[in-house]
């Protein structure tokens, strides 16, 4: 459910988008969404509180809703830049498409294996009824699949595009599992890598 603005039940126009902003302003609301990233990493959703990221970015509430139309909608913008700084395409290792497609995924795991409570934060967002939230979240998944499929740059399409298909929900899924206890980290890395020698054996 979107975090409702404070307020007295009056209409509230929608945040500005980021381009539209001039550098000052533009600044601010990364300095929002930083704050937002560094409270998510350690945070569980229903904990993280939009009074904390306030404190936490050195901004007044309302400013940070002028930017934001709700919490889902900063959450969002948050999990791109967390997701951002683990780009799986980076520094990646020469050799076989297989390898380089295990690294890719076990560095997704990694860091979400360093960072559990980011998972929450992605389910919250991924079911939001907030328009930007949706849209961001569109982005964030776009990209994702985008930077998972340059790393399989040798592989024809379409075949590239089914096989990231294949390991994005074997990831989804053995995410899903491990978060509710029922497998364990290992398990989740054991997965994707028997999906990738499946798939490009």
């Amino acid at each position: 459910m979107v975090e409702p603005v404070p307020g007295r039940g009056a209409t509230k126009p929608p945040a500005p988008r980021p381009e539209s902003l001039d550098g000052r302003q533009r600044a601010r609301r990364d300095r929002i969404v930083q704050a937002t990233v560094r409270l998510m990493v350690h945070t569980d959703y229903d904990s993280l509180q939009m009074k904390d990221i306030t404190v936490e970015a050195g901004v007044a509430l309302g400013t940070t809703y002028r930017y934001f139309n709700s919490k889902e909608h900063l959450v969002a913008e948050a999990l791109l830049a967390w997701a951002g700084q683990i780009g799986p395409q980076v520094a990646l290792p020469e050799g076989r498409s297989v390898d380089r497609l295990k690294t890719a995924y076990r560095r997704v795991v990694r860091a979400f294996e360093l960072h559990p409570c980011v998972y929450g934060h992605m389910l919250a967002v991924q079911g939001s009824s907030d328009p930007r939230a949706v849209e961001i979240f569109d982005l964030f998944s776009s990209e994702r699949f985008d930077a998972f499929a340059s790393v399989l740059a040798r592989v024809p399409s379409p075949r590239n595009e089914r096989i990231i298909a294949v390991m994005s929900a074997v990831l989804g899924d053995s995410l899903r599992i491990w978060s509710l206890g029922r497998q364990s980290i290992e398990g989740v890395y054991a997965a994707l890598d028997s999906a990738a020698d499946l798939l490009l054996a």
